[in-house]
């Protein structure tokens, strides 16, 4: 997208801090320039301004002008070319800029906004026709982002050329992030995501928010049903809350291809069909979706993206998913116990689960306010019985040891073209692929013992409260 008129990244000096918020997000900038009534340049303002004028008071009906900056670096419209370091305050400039970054100039002719360059730091214009209007995301906030899927996420994030700040209670440990504590732009907050105060500071200084904490999986959520209420419902109606107050405008939601539930017909399941929960996770999932959409307007713009069950290795891993536990005593015992067989289920590997929360980051965020997506594949819905196949022909040594009994009742096939469509997604790992993983991993010795405590949600949740009771 590029803004061919300038109007689109103008605003009058007395519009709301919500209504240039609003402005901002439409074009993709996170800038715009500020004029007088009488049409005349005054200065220009960022987000950012706008978010740290909030957290220090002021009120979203606020005049833009009040967090203008009115000494702002410009160019005048005879002065532009391809060098234009000379007519610029380049020390300045370097301070709004960091290594890698343009700045956006306002193009200025007799007091009157004529247009926008983009400038390097070195005072370079680097595009000569009009300003790409790009990514205005720079610091993500990744809540629960220690966990099994977000510290994978994380170093995506950071690899994509992100600043990640992670908010987490490291609940089951902080091995997932402890190796990225030298990267400066990598910030771990240890803090719990029902408090408003760790919240609040979390995002300070962030444009987007992944929210991934949870009480994760129908066992653990079982457990203490008040814990997981807590959890999994009121923690994300409170930071959404909190974002959508402070201006941070997209919040990414992770959803759960479990609340399908069960479906006796067998149908590809989309966005728009009809939710079966059978469990408290998917109930409070549901519920926390129902609350974020209910909230969006022209300045929160939540998307939710419904996972199918995910596998694959993880900084933090986990040994309590089908694909990742099959693999472990398929190497161990030498059998891949198989219960059921029949039911069908949507699978993901959790690098492209990570990938599925970029792609909606970097869409223009038109394209992805209040949209739910489910996240998968529709190759990847195999019944369980076909996954135990999968992973036995990485482990040939080990055989298939049917229990004809099933202790879970979900069912389902998911339908996952919308996300293909609207985003141009596609998954690139295999079970397979994850089960070779494993395999290696294992014979590696970096899990010389999967059935311990840390490698299950339930088995964790379960020690903390039987250590909390004695």
């Amino acid at each position: 997208m590029t803004l061919d008129n300038p109007n689109d990244m103008t605003v009058s000096a007395d519009a709301s801090l919500a209504e240039t918020m609003r402005t901002m997000d439409r074009v993709g900038t996170g800038f715009v320039a500020v004029v007088n009534d009488d049409g005349r340049f005054r200065g220009t303002a960022t987000d950012g301004d706008i978010r740290r004028g909030i957290l220090d008071g002021l009120d979203l009906d606020t005049a833009i002008a009040e967090v203008t900056t009115e000494d702002s670096v410009v160019l005048n419209a005879e002065d532009v070319s391809g060098d234009v370091s000379g007519r610029l305050d380049l020390e300045e400039l370097r301070r709004r800029t960091s290594d890698h970054e343009t700045l956006i100039v306002p193009v200025v002719s007799e007091g009157h906004v004529l247009g926008f360059e983009q400038v390097d730091r070195n005072g370079r214009v680097v595009s000569n026709q009009s300003v790409e209007a790009g990514r205005n995301v720079e610091t993500v906030l990744v809540i629960g982002g220690a966990g099994y899927i977000g510290s994978v996420l994380s170093r995506e994030l950071l690899s994509a050329g992100y600043d990640v700040r992670v908010l987490d209670m490291l609940l089951y440990g902080r091995q997932g992030v402890e190796d990225l504590a030298d990267d400066d732009r990598f910030t771990l907050m240890e803090g719990d995501m029902r408090s408003i105060a760790d919240v609040t500071e979390a995002i300070r200084g962030v444009d987007a928010v992944i929210h991934l904490g949870a009480l994760v999986g129908d066992p653990a959520s079982s457990i203490d049903a008040q814990k997981t209420l807590e959890m999994n419902l009121h923690a994300v109606r409170l930071a959404a809350g909190i974002c959508k107050y402070h201006q941070v405008n997209r919040f990414l939601f992770a959803s759960t291809c479990s609340v399908y539930g069960l479906d006796e017909e067998n149908e590809l399941l989309t966005e728009t069909s009809e939710l079966n929960p059978v469990s408290l996770y998917a109930q409070t999932k549901i519920d926390s979706e129902e609350a974020l959409l209910d909230m969006a307007d022209g300045n929160f713009s939540p998307t939710i993206l419904r996972m199918a069950t995910i596998y694959g290795l993880s900084p933090r891993m986990r040994f309590d998913l089908v694909v990742n536990i099959l693999s472990a005593k398929a190497h161990d015992e030498g059998r891949i116990p198989i219960f059921g067989g029949d039911q069908y289920r949507p699978n993901v590997h959790v690098a492209d689960a990570a990938r599925a929360y970029i792609a909606c980051l970097e869409a223009p965020i038109q394209d992805v306010s209040s949209e739910v997506f489910n996240v998968g594949s529709n190759a990847q819905n195999y019944r369980v019985e076909e996954i135990g196949e999968m992973v036995s022909e990485v482990f040939p040594d080990a055989t298939i040891d049917h229990q004809p009994e099933n202790e879970d009742d979900r069912s389902y096939r998911v339908d996952f073209s919308k996300i293909h469509d609207r985003l141009d997604y596609e998954v690139r790992r295999t079970i397979p692929d994850a089960a070779r993983e494993i395999k290696q991993a294992l014979a590696e010795g970096r899990f010389p013992d999967y059935t311990k405590t840390r490698y299950s949600n339930y088995k964790t949740l379960e020690s903390e409260l039987d250590a909390a009771e004695s």
